[in-house]
């Protein structure tokens, strides 16, 4: 048999490292599944969401107030895996924003394993130009 590299050994201790997360926190669930990156422009923010594998019907978008909820599941495939590193269970993400949002107009798209969420601010919370009177 040959010996074990210094890659073997960290995969094996990534491999454990996992299974105690998995007993830990049940089945898959994770406060920061799925990775998001959020912009912010005066009218809007834009939220997207690395959710790959997932179609439009595998998520659920809500928003109340100022948080978006997002839920999901990665559903495993039965097989005999050798190694089995892909994120299964189920997921959900809330992130809460600074300002008002305009629930009527929000959209979402998903493409290329990318959920793109755009969440225009209402319009008490867009910036106002203030006028400067002279007396």
């Amino acid at each position: 048999m040959p010996t074990k590299t210094l890659w073997d050994e960290f995969a094996e201790m990534q491999d454990e490292l996992d299974r105690l997360f998995r007993i830990s926190f049940g089945d898959g669930v994770s406060y920061q599944y799925p990775p998001v990156n959020i912009a912010e422009n005066d009218d809007s923010y834009v939220v997207e969401a690395r959710v790959p594998g997932l179609s439009k019907d595998d998520i659920s978008i809500e928003l109340d107030g100022r948080q978006l909820r997002l839920r999901g599941e990665h559903k495993r495939v039965e097989a005999t895996y050798l190694r089995s590193e892909r994120v299964d269970g189920r997921f959900e993400r809330v992130l809460t924003f600074l300002h008002d949002l305009d629930p009527e107009k929000v959209e979402a798209v998903v493409e290329n394993g990318i959920l793109r969420v755009t969440l225009p601010k209402a319009e008490s919370a867009k910036p106002r130009r203030i006028a400067i009177n002279t007396k």
